[in-house]
């Protein structure tokens, strides 16, 4: 069974990032059922009603659920989207490095000057950089595919707003201005909390009427409705929640360097863990006690964007203690290459969350249809309503079938689900090939027979020339090969 992550190289483990996605899908599956339990006849509606159909443990329930899953599952959801990417871009821009490199004849550099050099370097970063975005962008088109699709059964789906995130900020992804990444990230956290507090205000302090999902029913237009919701959804989505902030602070994250090596990062990771639930807890605590009518603390034009902030406090503690409890890079052993070693080196619990991570748009995906064809089920056979505890149960229940799932596949040999390998697939086909990088001229006298005139690197001399082309004027095929080959 395979637990090697994406994030390095097939010798070493990095099982952090996996750990955390596995568990992630456990808090995405808790925050979901609640949508899913409108379609019960007897489901009560927002507001009084709700909270009159609620027992004591639905209303304990709710409590944790809002403490430390609701508004904190979305925003670790996109802090490590934000993380994958940046390790996407990184991979993409070190192979384009390599590739540019390797290909370079050493006959036709020997005699180049550090200037020289410095034009070239420049010119394969820069094609690096493009090829990196173009692969971000390409995957984010594809994500609003897939998402699109998702959308026909549950309105809620999440993965056409990554998408479109990664469309409009794959540059900033890529670049290396760590300023203009806290800038836009303040920037969006300030206009979607703004958005947030005006919307609230607006609705009133009245107990469950922020967070309840009204009552709905199945129709034959309802895949048509639920589409046309998500394209509405999808771009307030990225505009009202804290997506964009938190995708910037991925890539932070990447740049960091604690999910490849927690045991390096150790004692930040344990304040953070400690200190991120605190705060996101003591954050959703006003507003919890106001759903549930269990205390007056004033309005929610300031209860539901304190609520939604500290949810990024809460999501950056889950993500530090499962840093923590997925480990630092691991040696692959020749029984791990083999796939007879991981539960004795990583253990049951982190294997099982490791198979569930390195399959999460599949794990999410069979998520939606496999609570789509269970309550289906229920209310054929007469279930009228499911309280909110018992709902979290089956959430759990669900999870916990597909990472059984999951680690099936594992045992089979296979390190990724349908839905990731039919995504990189899609990716890798729609590539393109980028232009070649330009080759410095040379500074000896006029150019030599057989020689083209290179079109020249930004701000080099007019006096530089070209490099020598064979007689038919065609690069050698060591360069007129070299392609943009960051197609995963």
């Amino acid at each position: 069974m395979h637990t090697l992550s994406f994030t390095g190289e097939r010798q070493v483990r990095f099982p952090a990032p996996d750990v955390a996605r596995g568990f992630m899908l456990a808090l995405i599956a808790l925050a979901n059922v609640p949508f899913w339990l409108r379609y019960f006849p007897d489901a009560p509606h927002a507001g009084e009603a709700a909270l009159a159909a609620m027992n004591d443990a639905d209303q304990w329930w709710y409590l944790v659920r809002t403490l430390f899953v609701d508004r904190r599952a979305y925003p670790l959801f996109s802090i490590l989207f934000g993380f994958g990417m940046a390790i996407m871009a990184s991979r993409t821009i070190e192979r384009e490095r390599r590739v540019a490199r390797e290909a370079l004849p050493a006959e036709l550099s020997a005699g180049w000057i550090p200037l020289q050099w410095q034009f070239f370097d420049e010119d394969v970063e820069r094609r690096a950089r493009r090829a990196a975005s173009r692969l971000i962008r390409r995957r984010g088109w594809w994500m609003l595919a897939f998402g699109a699709v998702h959308s026909v059964i549950f309105q809620g789906d999440i993965i056409g707003a990554y998408g479109l995130v990664a469309v409009i900020f794959a540059e900033v992804i890529v670049m290396r201005r760590v300023w203009l990444r806290a800038v836009i990230g303040v920037t969006g956290a300030s206009l979607s909390l703004l958005l947030l507090s005006s919307g609230a205000a607006e609705m009133g302090a009245h107990p469950m009427t922020l967070e309840y999902h009204s009552q709905a029913t199945l129709e034959a237009t309802t895949p048509l409705w639920n589409l046309a919701g998500w394209l509405v959804s999808t771009p307030f989505t990225v505009l009202t929640t804290l997506v964009v902030p938190c995708v910037m602070l991925g890539v932070g994250v990447e740049r960091w360097g604690a999910l490849q090596d927690p045991s390096g990062h150790r004692g930040a990771l344990v304040a953070i863990a400690g200190g991120g639930l605190l705060a996101g807890a003591l954050g959703a605590l006003p507003y919890a006690l106001g759903q549930l009518d269990w205390a007056h603390v004033g309005g929610s034009g300031w209860t539901f964007p304190l609520f939604h902030a500290s949810g990024v406090a809460g999501a950056c503690g889950w993500l530090a203690l499962l840093a923590l409890l997925g480990g630092g890079p691991r040696e692959a052993s020749a029984e791990f290459a083999q796939g007879e070693a991981s539960f004795e080196e990583l253990g049951a619990f982190r294997s099982f969350l490791s198979a569930i991570g390195r399959r999460s748009m599949t794990a999410y995906l069979a998520q939606t249809l496999v609570f789509a064809v269970l309550f289906l089920v229920l209310g054929a056979v007469g279930v009228r309503s499911v309280g909110v505890a018992v709902s979290a149960l089956i959430a759990l229940a669900v999870w916990a079938l597909i990472g059984v799932g999951c680690v099936i596949s594992d045992a089979m040999g296979r390190t990724r689900g349908p839905a990731e390998r039919l995504l990189r697939r899609l990716v890798a086909r729609t590539a393109r090939t980028l232009p070649l990088p330009k080759l410095p001229m040379s500074i000896y006298g006029a150019p030599t027979p057989g020689a083209v005139q290179n079109h020249g690197v930004k701000g080099a001399p007019k006096a530089m020339m070209s490099v020598s082309r064979d007689a038919e004027g065609v690069l050698p095929d060591s360069l007129d090969g070299m392609q943009n080959n960051a197609n995963s």
